[in-house]
C-alpha cells in the first residue's frame, strides 16, 4: 500500500451543453464517444423575453441542459466536435460552453478520490 503517492492536481472544466429536448440522446451518445464519462441532465424551458432569446438564438422550446466534467486539454476538441455536429451558429440549435473550475474545488475532488491526469 503506497500511502505517499503524490496525486496530480486535476485541470478540469465544467462543460454545459444546452440542446433542444429531441437532441439530448444524440448529444449524450456523442459525449460518450468522446470519453466524457460524467453527465448530469436537467430539463429546462426558455424563460428569457423574446428579444434576449432572439439575441441568444433560442426559441422557447423545451431544452435539455447537460453538465459534464472534462479535462481542460480536451475542451477545445470537444467544443469543436459539438459545434460541427449541431451547427450551434445556426439560430435555435443550442449552445455549448465551458466554465473553469477553480483550484479550491481540487482538494475536495482529491478527497473524493478522483484523479485527473493532465
Amino acid at each position: 500500500m503506497e500511502e505517499n503517492v503524490k496525486k496530480k492536481s486535476p485541470i478540469i472544466e465544467l462543460l454545459v451543453v444546452i440542446v433542444n429536448r429531441d437532441e439530448d440522446e444524440n448529444t449524450i451518445k456523442i459525449l460518450d464517444n468522446l470519453n466524457v464519462d460524467l453527465q448530469l441532465l436537467s430539463l429546462g424551458k426558455g424563460t428569457a423575453d423574446s428579444s434576449l432569446s432572439d439575441y441568444l438564438g433560442f426559441d422557447i422550446k423545451e431544452k435539455t441542459i447537460i453538465f459534464s466534467i472534462i479535462k481542460l486539454k480536451d475542451s477545445d476538441d470537444i467544443l469543436k466536435i459539438l459545434n460541427e455536429k449541431f451547427n450551434f451558429k445556426k439560430k435555435n440549435t443550442g449552445v455549448a460552453l465551458t466554465i473553469p473550475i477553480k483550484s479550491a474545488t481540487y482538494s475536495l475532488i482529491d478527497k473524493l478520490g478522483f484523479v485527473f491526469e493532465n
